[in-house]
């Protein structure tokens, strides 16, 4: 280590012709790949078109005259006398069923006194859940009852993990 610092200059000189021969390698190697490049991969390089000024148009301070001619009219693809029928049918068709579905709609929603029509017949063919005059063992012997009595006790007991 002493005789790297005591000899620094002849370190600095080594080391400056290393990397000058190190990039002289390195460009020779790019030229030679440069050479053996194929036709296709030759386009991708950049090519120097010398300075902007050369290639670049300079832009007009005014701009060019509008043509005053009328352009061509469009054009219209006329369809034959079977397309035409095809889609007003199709159209037709559409048209009733969209008829159909308000329809529909119309008669099964009915707004909130169809609803509450609705709830109302529906709670009046309703089983009462359970009846007064009916005892324990009479409502454990129904399976619905019963079902209805473990959930019941599930839901409301204490959770199972503090058994």
């Amino acid at each position: 280590m002493d005789w790297i610092i005591e000899h620094l200059q002849v370190v600095v000189v080594i080391a400056v012709v290393f990397a000058s021969w190190l990039k002289q390698r390195l460009d020779a190697k790019a030229a030679e790949r440069e050479q053996n490049l194929p036709p296709w991969e030759m386009l991708d390089q950049e090519y120097d078109f010398g300075p902007a000024e050369n290639w670049q148009q300079p832009m007009p301070s005014v701009a060019p005259p509008l043509d005053s001619q009328i352009p061509p009219p469009l054009v219209r693809q006329v369809m034959d006398d079977r397309e035409n029928a095809a889609q007003l049918k199709r159209q037709h068709d559409l048209q009733e069923r969209l008829r159909q579905i308000r329809e529909t709609k119309t008669t099964t929603t009915g707004g909130a006194a169809a609803t509450r029509t609705r709830v109302a017949a529906a709670q009046s063919h309703a089983k009462p859940i359970l009846a007064a005059k009916t005892s324990i063992r009479e409502t454990l012997r129904n399976p619905e009852e019963t079902r209805r009595a473990v959930i019941m006790r599930e839901i409301l007991g204490p959770p199972p993990g503090l058994h």
